[in-house]
Parts: structure tokens; C-alpha cells; sequence
């Protein structure tokens, strides 16, 4: 049990080498208004993206309409 225990340290030791990582186990802290505001901007992001699309692709449609009536 002992020589398991070894091992298993061991693998902990190198691969904090091989991360670069001292502390792998540290919890961070979350600023959950931060995530909100990069979620709303997502969001923003995504809103615009779409109207444009839909946007564009009336506006190609009115003027194929508009050529195939002429």
C-alpha cells in the first residue's frame, strides 16, 4: 500500500512540473457579475449577427422580386 502511495505522489510531483502549476488544487474566485456582463454581450453579439442575416437576405429577396417583375 505504501509503494502506491509513493507512486502516485510521484505522478503528482511531475506532471505539476510538466504544468508549470506549484498550486493545481487552488479554487479561484469567481466575479459572477463579470460572467453576466460577458453572457449579456454574447447575447448582444448574437442579436445583431441574426437581424443582419435576416436583414440581408430580404433585402435579396426584394430585389430578385423586383428585377423579375421589370
Amino acid at each position: 500500500m505504501s509503494y502506491n502511495k509513493n507512486i502516485r505522489a510521484s505522478d503528482i510531483e511531475i506532471s505539476s512540473q510538466l504544468t508549470g502549476d506549484v498550486n493545481i488544487d487552488t479554487p479561484q474566485k469567481v466575479d459572477i457579475s463579470a460572467l453576466k456582463l460577458r453572457l449579456a454581450k454574447k447575447e448582444k453579439k448574437e442579436n445583431i449577427k441574426s437581424r443582419v442575416i435576416i436583414l440581408s437576405i430580404f433585402c435579396f429577396l426584394g430585389s430578385i422580386g423586383y428585377f423579375i417583375s421589370n
